[in-house]
């Protein structure tokens, strides 16, 4: 029973993340003192946007030494079991878990998103032949919970893999608490596999980002009734429409590169956000990041091919 209460509230969140991404992004601002207007003896200064470094140092991080392999856990300033997601990040071939968290700034683009969530980065395969080093899902999970001495949120376990972390995804769609699983730019055939896991339960939801695999995206976007296309990332995070927020499967036609989704703070995010649960107030949504500025950021865009 508990755990089907928890199920509809997940659903309410993600469909009331529009409302609340609006709110907070109307600059960021913390609200005034009840009764006095902005900038009156009294209220509440405006709270500045935070760096996303300054995010990243406000958090805490840990590098675990598992039997399977490093994991890096980064948690955020402000996060509170209640409610919050499981966000477990798989990077793809020719990187380590190490190398992809420095190199692809993976805490920075964590905190850029902002949500409620408990980031966990395990080690994974970088070529074809290596076994797959975690195909225990919630035993990571725990494994973390354990080691890092930190409660996972009642939330949505969330799984997202880049390129050729689909080879761990697929294992892990057995576990019966996984709830959404979002391929950037990772879906390289078994198109069934996903289609299946899909009608498996109303409450599971693919995003599938085609870029170098498109082929494949939209071949799974064919087989699932009901599909959501999104024919680019939006410019904002507040653009992803209701109907996007809500599809059981969202297909991104991706306008960024195969590395630069993972790499340039400006995809990752963006997808993140489309986790349903509220944002921490201490977020550094407005930082850019990168060789790609945050497009939401303030100012004008590059011209961009």
């Amino acid at each position: 029973m508990g755990g089907a209460v928890s199920k509809r509230r997940h659903s309410l969140l993600w469909l009331g993340l529009v409302g609340v991404v609006g709110l907070l992004a109307k600059g960021g601002a913390a609200p005034s003192e009840p009764g006095l207007p902005a900038g009156a003896p009294g209220a509440a200064a405006p709270r500045r946007a935070l760096t996303a470094e300054e995010a990243v140092r406000a958090g805490k991080h840990l590098r675990l030494t598992l039997d399977q392999g490093p994991v890096h856990v980064w948690i955020p300033s402000g996060y509170h079991p209640d409610g919050a997601a499981t966000v477990v990040y798989v990077h793809g071939y020719y990187d380590s878990v190490d190398e992809a968290w420095t190199n692809h700034r993976l805490p920075e683009q964590f905190a850029l998103a902002g949500l409620n969530a408990l980031f966990i980065a395990p080690e994974a395969p970088e070529g074809i032949g290596v076994p797959v080093h975690f195909p225990d899902l919630l035993g990571l999970v725990q494994e973390v919970e354990a080691r890092a001495g930190v409660w996972r949120g009642t939330g949505p376990l969330v799984a997202v893999g880049h390129s050729g972390a689909y080879r761990t995804l697929e294992r892990w769609l057995a576990e019966p608490l996984l709830e959404i699983a979002i391929l950037v730019d990772s879906l390289y055939g078994d198109q069934d596999v996903f289609a299946e896991w899909l009608a498996q339960s109303p409450q599971h939801r693919v995003v599938a980002v085609g870029d170098d695999t498109v082929r494949w995206t939209e071949e799974l976007a064919t087989m699932v009734e009901g599909t959501v296309i999104a024919d680019r990332f939006p410019l904002a995070p507040e653009d992803w429409t209701q109907e996007q927020r809500a599809a059981r499967h969202l297909s991104v036609r991706s306008q960024f590169g195969h590395m630069a989704q993972v790499t340039e703070g400006v995809a990752l995010p963006l997808l993140l956000r489309l986790v349903p649960v509220p944002r921490l107030p201490e977020t550094a949504w407005q930082t850019p990041l990168g060789a790609w500025p945050v497009p939401w950021a303030t100012g004008p865009l590059p011209d961009v091919p």
